[in-house]
């Protein structure tokens, strides 16, 4: 396969896409539910992390590792192996982040993180239970009052156990 042009960080969701063709069928054959697959650049290294979960909760170490041998099988014949530095499958953990619209109406009601940015750089920090997403924006019940984020100004959103 000819290299293809852009970089790495310009390619996440082509081999994100790529990842969940190959793997989204091996984790239900197990009996377990897809959460998420993420590519992204920790320190120098790009990571390929496949996360999944059991329908009423909670992957054990044993489980784990029965299903990580045929994803590594199925991640190694990926056209853009070449990319990944490390593979990861686990568990997407009780503050697992909400990044696709699924993950928000399975949530709804639950109580939520938001790491979002302000103008000029700085932080704000956010719990409340989530009550709407539409796509674009997100809405959470702080204290009684409802208030709503533009997803493009938040940075991470994570269940709040």
């Amino acid at each position: 396969m000819a290299k293809q042009k852009g970089g790495k960080k310009n390619r996440a969701a082509e081999v994100e896409r790529e990842a969940m063709e190959l793997v989204a069928p091996i984790v239900e054959r197990y009996g377990y539910e897809l959460w998420d697959i993420i590519f992204e650049k920790e320190g120098s290294m790009w990571y390929l992390k496949v996360l999944f979960d059991k329908p009423d909760g909670g992957i054990s170490d044993d489980e784990c590792e029965a299903v990580t041998a045929p994803i590594n099988e199925a991640i190694d014949r990926m056209p853009s192996i070449d990319l990944i530095d490390v593979a990861e499958v686990g568990s997407p953990g009780l503050d697992r982040a909400l990044r696709k619209p699924e993950h928000f109406r399975q949530l709804m009601g639950q109580p939520i993180r938001i790491a979002l940015r302000l103008d000029g750089g700085d932080m704000r920090y956010i719990s409340g239970t989530l009550c709407g997403y539409d796509g674009d924006n997100v809405s959470v019940v702080c204290e009684g009052k409802e208030e709503s984020f533009p997803l493009s100004r938040c940075k991470r959103i994570n269940l709040d156990l």
